[in-house]
């Protein structure tokens, strides 16, 4: 074991999956016999900050793709590109897509807040050719509006990094986490009118619409580990799980005004950010009955500098 919490390595699992007596859900690991979860999959510090420095200004689900493979010497160090490689080798030999890791974490963290808010700096960078995509003869009081909302929830973001050093930090992760909320809100409310409108979707607004409202989501319910909330991070992880669900499941790679092989490459995404956040609950569910506490549970995942991906053994 790595610690107390009863983390071991994917390699243990990987065999499993191969000859097919482990099934891969979402984040979870499944005897594939019983249907007995023996594990849930989980990012650590280290992939949190190797995610940072790769992908978190890709503009496309290809770019992820082609971020990844073109990681050269020049940016990281040897050891990095060894992470690097060792952790997208976990995540295919475990037949996860490896471009959902890099929206909203494959496990219970959001790859970091650190991650999160160099993301949502790239997507605000566009956000004037976003604005003038999502709906025509946007008027200059509407532009105000979608900026003071890109800014709201910006500097939410920014208050969730900056928690940990309050003297009541769990106060504010609830904060934080209600406010995402209607956050979240206005931006699945922005990719329903997207998909509602007459004639393709544009799949650049959607794309960036995607991202934002999971941004949200992402660390809303990381606020609420970290405040130890876990029962109310379940509900409102199967509350999202659902929209996901209800939402990405009306698109496919045909809804695009784009070639098929990014539409393509969107659905996998989507599918597997779908099935990441139905497996969530189940991990909440791990924690809060194993009397796991939420944010020593983070902060084990946040320390850690050597394996990019753990697992955390429920057997």
């Amino acid at each position: 074991m790595l610690s107390q919490i009863p983390f071991e390595l994917p390699a243990q699992f990987i065999q499993g999956i191969a000859t097919g007596d482990i099934i891969r859900y979402g984040a979870i690991l499944k005897d594939a016999d019983t249907g007995r979860i023996v594990g849930h999959l989980q990012e650590s510090g280290i992939a949190q900050s190797l995610l940072s420095q790769t992908i978190s200004s890709a503009t496309s689900p290809l770019s992820f793709v082609s971020s990844i493979a073109n990681t050269g010497a020049s940016i990281y160090t040897a050891v990095q590109v060894h992470q690097l490689k060792t952790m997208m080798e976990t995540l295919q030999a475990l037949q996860m897509a490896t471009l959902g890791v890099s929206l909203i974490g494959v496990g219970v963290s959001v790859a970091g807040f650190l991650y999160m808010r160099k993301r949502f700096n790239s997507l605000d960078n566009r956000v004037e050719k976003l604005i003038d995509a999502v709906k025509v003869g946007f008027e200059n009081q509407e532009k105000a509006g979608f900026r003071q909302q890109m800014s709201r929830t910006k500097s939410l973001v920014q208050r969730a990094e900056l928690a940990k050093s309050m003297l009541d930090p769990a106060k504010e992760y609830k904060e934080v986490a209600a406010q995402l909320a209607d956050q979240a809100a206005f931006f699945e409310g922005e990719i329903v009118f997207q998909i509602s409108a007459r004639g393709a979707i544009k799949h650049n607004t959607f794309w960036l619409l995607a991202q934002l409202w999971m941004l949200c989501n992402s660390v809303r319910i990381d606020c609420l580990i970290r405040a130890n909330e876990l029962h109310n991070a379940q509900h409102v992880s199967e509350r999202i799980a659902g929209e996901y669900q209800g939402l990405f499941e009306r698109v496919g790679p045909a809804s695009f005004d784009t070639n098929h092989s990014e539409g393509k490459a969107t659905i996998t995404i989507l599918r597997d950010v779908t099935d990441a956040a139905h497996s969530k609950p189940f991990l909440l569910d791990y924690l809060r009955v194993r009397r796991i506490d939420g944010p020593t549970y983070i902060d084990r995942l946040d320390r850690e500098k050597v394996q990019p991906m753990l697992v955390l053994s429920a057997t």
